[in-house]
């Protein structure tokens, strides 16, 4: 099936996908912070089923601007330790990608996941959620204190 030109320009640029696959993966197994925080905007929202587990706040689900990111995210490495992190797939929308991935874990054990950022009209990511192929039980196992 040939696409017509106006769906293509209706799509993510593939710049903007390839470089957040990329800020993505290198950012996480280098455990480099500024890799991972550059392409996000100043309001971000982030979203995660680990969010409440590495907050305190069971209740919460949710992260909000880029300083409580950088804060949240630079606990997440230090907690995650040696995961690896791999990008499976990318899939590009509209004006979103999603990055499908397998985590590696201390033990060997391997899980899927997969993370839907939602870019504004600049490329930077103003709201990202994570999906994950386990149960929330699991979560405290996966994570160090």
């Amino acid at each position: 099936m040939r696409l017509s030109s106006d769906y293509v320009r209706d799509m993510l640029d593939a710049e903007i996908a390839k470089s957040l696959e990329q800020h993505w993966e290198k950012g996480w197994n280098g455990r480099d912070l500024e890799t991972i925080m550059a392409p996000f905007a100043a309001d971000v929202v982030f979203v995660s089923p680990f969010v409440g587990r590495l907050t305190g706040d069971p209740a919460q689900t949710s992260v909000r601007g880029y300083d409580a990111l950088r804060a949240y995210v630079a606990d997440a490495l230090r907690r995650a330790g040696d995961i690896r992190y791999q990008v499976d797939a990318t899939f590009v929308g509209s004006e979103s990608v999603i990055l499908a991935y397998t985590c590696v874990f201390r033990d060997g054990s391997r899980r899927t996941g997969a993370d839907s950022m939602r870019t504004d009209e600049t490329g930077k990511v103003v709201d990202w959620r994570c999906h994950y192929t386990f149960d929330r039980s699991e979560v405290d196992e996966m994570i160090r204190p």
